[in-house]
C-alpha cells in the first residue's frame, strides 16, 4: 500500500464534489481483491463530513474505483 495514498474525501474533493443529484449516503468503493472478486465498501458522505464513522473514509488501492450513484 502507498503511504500516502488518497481517502474517499480525497477522491471526491480531486474530482470537483458532487453533481445536483448524487446520492451522497449511497456512495460506495469496489475494491478488487488479489483473487479478482470484489468487496464494496459503504461510505455515507453525510456522516463522515460529520464526525460520525470516520472509519469509512479508507485510504484508497491502486484499482479502487468510488462510485457515486
Amino acid at each position: 500500500m502507498i503511504a500516502n495514498s488518497p481517502t474517499v474525501l480525497d477522491a471526491i474533493a480531486l474530482a470537483g464534489g458532487f453533481r445536483d443529484f448524487a446520492k451522497q449516503k449511497s456512495i460506495y468503493v469496489l475494491r478488487q481483491n488479489a483473487d479478482g472478486s470484489q468487496i464494496r465498501i459503504p461510505f455515507n458522505y453525510k456522516e463522515v463530513i460529520k464526525g460520525k464513522n470516520s472509519g469509512q473514509n479508507v485510504k484508497l488501492q491502486p484499482r479502487d474505483t468510488v462510485v457515486v450513484p
